[in-house]
């Protein structure tokens, strides 16, 4: 699952180009139509003043590269020409949406401003000090004021948009990691129960073919019988690794085929007439109360932690006979217990037992429990103990 893009939004840098140039465009040409006026003007003031006002429009285009160089060159042409103060406008708007509230964009509007009034008091065609000298400073002061602002407020709904963006960006990052989370948890138990389910049935193989490799006083009708119980598991190993597997396929389930019900403790009796199947002397002791009332999820829990230690105890004290015990414990509990006589191999942890050790760790933990591992007396015991689940 790829994470959602980012949704593209036109730069600051175009934007300022596409509506300055268009608000410095309107006050070029509202400037010309002072030319229009029966008062005869010299043509060479006219073609100063539109070029300058034109040539600050055109310098717009370089606020993406340098706006240093396109400050100076807008207001380098507001001094030689009125027409120059849209482009004036348009370059404060745009420092105020890049700079914010910063000490730049107050000397870029001074800066401004006193070009400005340089520009009626000593530009190349400055009058004396007139009503339309005071009217027209009035309007630059308060145009750059209202670009200064209108900055600002771009800036602002840029700021908010992109921390919406974002928002919803880490929304959806959030709900993909939580769906990846449920998938690789699924995957885990999935996997969990392939541990637990073929580490079962692969014993009783090997124990059965074990047999026949080594015993050679086995009678025919014996040796069939031996060669039929490995091939039931075996084929049984398989159906059980392939159903396993198709809830792995895609990181779906099949929903039109929906999983078997699992063991739980009341199948334990079944457990131990598998493992008897194979000569290992098998003990099996219920002496809990409520059994038959635990959750479905905790039963099952549990028969699984039984079911590696029958396996483990199978695998690292072959033909050692083996107890099964369900008690119940101090403090409203239930104790698990799977024990065989110590042999030479367990003086220690148990090696090549860690993945399903871990697995039955795993499994007492979310039943709130603790797991005791080693030789106690002359045996080897798993204990698990865990809280009876209330009611």
């Amino acid at each position: 699952m790829t994470p959602p893009a980012r949704v593209h939004q036109p730069s600051p840098g175009r934007l300022f180009v596409a509506f300055g140039g268009a608000v410095a465009a309107l006050f070029w040409l509202y400037h010309l139509t002072a030319f229009l006026s029966p008062v005869e003007r010299p043509w060479h003031m006219i073609v100063v003043q539109s070029v300058a006002g034109l040539a600050a429009i055109v310098a717009l285009t370089l606020w993406r590269r340098s706006a240093a160089w396109c400050l100076l060159i807008v207001a380098g042409c507001l001094f030689l020409s009125p027409a120059g103060v849209g482009a004036a406008f348009a370059v404060q708007a745009a420092s105020a949406w890049r700079r914010g509230r910063s000490l730049v964009v107050l000397v870029t509007g001074v800066g401004l401003v006193a070009t400005k009034i340089a520009q009626l008091l000593l530009g190349p065609y400055h009058r004396g000090w007139i009503v339309a000298s005071t009217v027209e400073l009035t309007v630059a002061v308060a145009g750059l004021a209202a670009a200064t602002l209108t900055g600002w407020l771009l800036r602002s709904v840029s700021a908010e948009r992109t921390l919406r963006e974002d928002a919803r960006l880490a929304r959806r990052d959030a709900e993909h990691a939580r769906m990846e989370q449920v998938r690789l948890q699924e995957r885990e138990r999935i996997s969990r129960e392939m541990h637990d389910v073929l580490a079962h049935r692969i014993s009783l193989v090997a124990m059965h073919a074990g047999a026949l490799v080594y015993r050679d006083d086995l009678d025919p009708k014996t040796t069939r019988e031996t060669a039929r119980v490995i091939h039931g598991n075996a084929k049984q190993a398989l159906d059980e690794l392939r159903g396993i597997l198709s809830g792995l396929r895609d990181g779906t389930h099949d929903h039109d085929h929906p999983e078997p019900p699992q063991p739980t403790l009341r199948e334990l009796p079944v457990l131990v007439a598998e493992a008897r199947s194979t000569d290992t002397p098998v003990r099996l002791a219920l002496t809990a109360t409520g059994l038959d009332d635990l959750p479905t999820q905790v039963s099952r829990s549990a028969y699984r932690i039984l079911q590696e230690g029958l396996t483990n105890a199978r695998k690292h004290a072959p033909q050692a006979p083996v107890e099964l015990r369900v008690d119940d414990g101090p403090d409203n509990s239930i104790v698990l217990t799977v024990g065989n006589p110590l042999s030479r191999e367990q003086d220690h942890w148990p090696a090549g037992a860690g993945l399903g050790l871990v697995g039955v760790t795993e499994r007492a933990q979310l039943l709130g429990g603790t797991v005791t591992v080693g030789p106690v007396d002359g045996r080897f015991e798993l204990t698990v103990t865990f809280p009876r689940p209330s009611a």
